[in-house]
């Protein structure tokens, strides 16, 4: 189901008696690798929000030029993989390496039992306790979207 920011708390008090993960991704152009991680994600808890970044965030971090697909593309995606339980576009506007006051409310609201990243995020590191920051290995190898962009940009020269 794809929420927004104040349907968090509903979320929470829908599944008091569940473990609750928020992971957090871009996840232009869904590929395996995108797969394999959310269901990484899934067994650290019942129901997995994942926070979308926004267009304007994708921009910030990876260039111009992406997003590929669309905000609302993405989160539609995502809503329909069966692992993952809620979708909400980060609506914060800050850079990548900001800490948006935004976040620490999503996690107020939220109150997930877990954050799963495959990297140190900035946006939750500072936010969250230690013993609820899980970091996954990157698997590889795996495509990632910018390598699938550049393999599809090879096959038009």
């Amino acid at each position: 189901m794809i929420i927004t920011f104040d349907k968090l708390t509903y979320v929470r008090e829908k599944h008091a008696e569940q473990k609750i993960v928020l992971t957090s991704g871009t996840f232009d152009l869904l590929h395996v690798g995108h797969l394999n991680y959310l269901e990484e994600v899934k067994k650290y808890g019942d129901i997995v929000v994942v926070l979308l970044s926004g267009d304007n965030r994708v921009k910030f971090r990876k260039g111009t030029k992406r997003p590929i697909i669309n905000q609302s593309e993405r989160a539609r995606i995502l809503d329909n993989l069966t692992m993952v339980n809620y979708v909400i576009v980060d609506p914060s506007n800050m850079k990548p390496e900001e800490t948006d006051p935004i976040h620490a409310e999503i996690l107020q609201k939220l109150k997930p039992d877990f954050y799963v990243t495959d990297g140190a995020d900035p946006r939750f590191v500072k936010l969250l306790d230690k013993s609820r920051f899980i970091i996954l290995d990157r698997m590889n190898p795996e495509p990632s979207t910018t390598s699938i962009i550049n393999q599809i940009l090879e096959l038009g020269r």
